[in-house]
C-alpha cells in the first residue's frame, strides 16, 4: 500500500499544498496519509479530497487572522517573533481560536470518514506526558477536529490545545515526519514530504528503500510567518520540487523543461571551459582547486561537467531571478543577461561583474591571484562571460 507522509513545519505547510497539486497531475494514487502538526491539517484536506479547499485556505492564514486587533503590517520574521513573544508572555501562548475556526470550516468530517484513505496523525499529550499517534478509526467523529488542532499546537507560539480537561502539544515533540506510523497503518510504499522544519524525526528501521522523499530545494518562508505571498511561493516550490523527483521538470535551486540544462550545457560548456582553463593553467591551481570543492579524483574536464550546472543557478540566484518559475534555458539565460545589463547601465559592479569585465579584458593573471579565495565569484563570472560571448 502507498502513503503520502507530512511532516510537520507551521507557515511552511503550504509547500505541501503545491506537492499535492503535482501528485494530482501525476496521477498518483494513495491508501494512507500520515501528517504532523500542519501537515496533518493537510492529510485531512487531502483525505477528503478537498484540493482547492486546502490552497484558498492557506492563502487566508495571515497576520490578522493569528493576531486579530494586535497584529502589524509587517512579513519581517523579526517583526512576527516579537509579536509570538508578547502573547506568550501576556497569555501562554497565541490565542489560535479564529484560526481554528477557519480550519473547521475546511474540514469536512464525513468525507474524511468515508474516505478509502485511512489517515492518521500524532500528537502529544502533555498532561500524560505520553505520544498519541492515532488513526482515524481511533477519533471519535466529533472530536476530529480538536485532535487536528492538537496536532497543529505549536507550543509556546500557540496555546495549549485542550480537549476534555488535558492539555495537548504539537506532535513535532516526537516525530515530526511520522513515517513509522504510516508503516504501521500498513504502508509499503512511502512518499516522504519534509519540509525541513524543527522538530522531532524518528529514526526508521525498516523498509528505507520504499521511501521517495521530497524535500524543499529553496528556502521556505519561516515556520511561523504566515502570509499570502509567502504560501504562494511555497506553493510554487512545493510542485516544482516534487516534479523533479518525478523526472518530469529537472534543476535544483531553479527548476527547467526536461532537456534544457543539456542544451545549455552543449550551447556554453566550451567557451566556459575555455575560460576555466585559462585561468586554472596549473598542476597547483587545479589540486588546490579540487580541494576547494571537495573534487579529489577527477580531472579538470569532469570539473567543468560537474560544476557547470550548479555555477549556472548560483548566478541567477545571486543576481535574484525568480526561482518559482520553470524555465527554457533560453528564458533563463535572457534574465540573467537583463539583469547584468541593467547593473553595468547603473554602475552597479558586483563581484561577478568586477571578474566579468576583467575577463572581458583578458585580466587572466589578476584573476588567477585570487581563484582559491573567490572561487565561486569568479565561476560566476566565467558563466555570465559565456552568456555574452555566444
Amino acid at each position: 500500500m502507498k502513503a503520502i507522509v507530512l511532516s510537520g513545519g507551521g507557515a511552511k505547510g503550504s509547500y505541501q499544498i503545491g506537492v499535492w497539486k503535482a501528485l494530482r497531475e501525476l496521477n498518483i494514487k494513495y491508501d494512507i496519509i500520515t501528517g504532523t502538526s500542519s501537515g496533518a491539517l493537510n492529510g485531512a484536506l487531502m483525505t477528503q479530497n478537498s484540493y482547492h479547499k486546502a490552497k484558498k485556505l492557506w492563502l487566508k492564514i495571515n497576520n490578522r487572522v493569528l493576531f486579530g486587533d494586535n497584529a502589524i503590517e509587517s512579513t519581517n520574521n523579526i517583526d512576527i517573533y516579537k509579536m509570538y513573544a508578547k502573547e506568550f508572555l501576556k497569555k501562554g501562548g497565541m490565542d489560535v481560536s479564529e484560526l481554528e475556526e477557519l480550519i473547521r470550516k475546511s474540514i469536512k468530517i464525513d468525507k474524511i470518514y468515508n474516505s478509502k484513505i485511512n489517515f492518521g496523525l500524532v500528537t502529544y499529550n502533555l498532561s500524560k506526558k505520553k505520544v498519541y499517534e492515532l488513526s482515524k478509526n481511533e477519533i471519535d467523529k466529533d472530536k476530529m477536529a480538536d485532535y487536528l488542532m492538537a496536532s497543529a499546537t505549536c507550543y509556546p507560539a500557540f496555546q495549549k490545545k485542550d480537549i476534555e480537561g488535558l492539555k495537548y502539544v504539537d506532535g513535532g515533540y516526537y516525530d515530526n515526519l511520522p513515517i513509522a506510523l504510516a508503516q504501521k497503518l500498513g504502508a509499503t510504499e512511502i512518499i516522504a514530504v519534509d519540509l525541513r522544519a524543527p522538530g522531532i524525526k524518528r529514526r526508521i528501521k525498516k523498509n528505507k528503500e520504499n521511501i521517495t522523499y521530497i524535500r524543499p530545494n529553496n528556502k521556505l518562508t519561516s515556520f511561523l510567518n504566515f502570509y499570502q505571498e509567502g504560501a504562494k511561493r511555497n506553493i510554487a516550490f512545493g510542485y516544482n520540487d516534487t516534479m523533479k523527483v518525478f523526472g518530469r521538470l529537472e534543476g535544483r535551486r531553479y527548476t527547467f523543461k526536461r532537456g534544457e540544462l543539456k542544451n545549455n550545457s552543449k550551447k556554453y560548456i566550451e567557451t566556459y571551459t575555455y575560460v576555466v582553463k585559462k585561468i586554472i593553467n596549473s598542476k597547483r591551481l587545479i589540486n588546490d582547486f579540487k580541494k576547494i570543492n571537495n573534487l579529489p579524483n577527477i580531472d579538470t574536464d569532469s570539473i567543468k561537467e560537474i560544476i557547470f550546472n550548479d555555477i549556472m543557478q548560483s548566478v541567477g540566484h545571486h543576481l535574484n531571478i525568480d526561482e518559482t518559475k520553470i524555465y527554457t534555458a533560453k528564458k533563463y539565460n535572457k534574465e540573467i543577461k537583463k539583469v547584468v545589463t541593467n547593473h553595468l547601465r547603473k554602475n552597479n559592479i558586483t563581484k561577478e561583474l568586477e571578474y566579468y569585465l576583467m575577463i572581458k579584458k583578458g585580466n587572466y593573471k589578476e584573476i588567477r591571484q585570487q581563484l582559491l579565495l573567490n572561487h565561486r565569484e569568479i565561476l560566476r563570472a566565467i558563466y555570465i562571460y559565456s552568456l555574452f560571448e555566444n
